[in-house]
């Protein structure tokens, strides 16, 4: 059994566990559109963490390169850099051919080193122009809850 100084809380929609401290949150959110919705349309939220000794945009680089060796059809659309609450970001846009068909993703990557957010858009086919900015905005709607879970203070 671990001591209460060994555990954190871990915090989620429903509510919270007590886990060992050393855990990592390597937990996914998948999020789809209305119920009644059946357009395949999904938005995740992931998070990962950047490799002792790796810059961010090193860690986005491989992520990014590692797609197009893991998806069918791969085709990169764009990549760029920016920031989103002061955090740096990378967003690339892609596409790719699954069993069910083309899907076309947008992907957002969130600098809180040593932790990286990952917010990605997937849409069946192709992405519309008012599809993109309404994802664009959501994910500028993103708040940082508490600095403290991203071992740093904010920039």
């Amino acid at each position: 059994m671990f001591k209460s100084d060994e555990l954190s809380s871990f915090n989620f929609n429903e509510g919270s566990v007590e886990l060992p401290a050393a855990w990592k949150d390597l937990s996914v959110l998948v999020l789809s559109a209305a119920d009644n919705d059946q357009s395949g349309i999904s938005f995740t939220i992931s998070r990962d963490y950047i490799p002792w000794g790796m810059s961010f945009n090193q860690f986005a680089d491989r992520e990014i390169a590692g797609l197009s060796s893991q998806l069918k059809s791969y085709k990169q659309i764009n990549t760029v850099p920016g920031e989103l609450q002061d955090y740096k970001t990378v967003t690339s846009e892609f596409s790719w051919s699954s069993p069910q068909g083309a899907i076309h993703q947008l992907m957002v990557l969130l600098d809180l080193s040593p932790k990286v957010l990952v917010f990605t858009a997937t849409i069946p086919g192709e992405m519309t122009e008012e599809q993109r900015i309404q994802v664009v905005s959501f994910i500028n709607t993103f708040r940082l809850r508490d600095t403290s879970t991203t071992g740093k203070p904010k920039q």
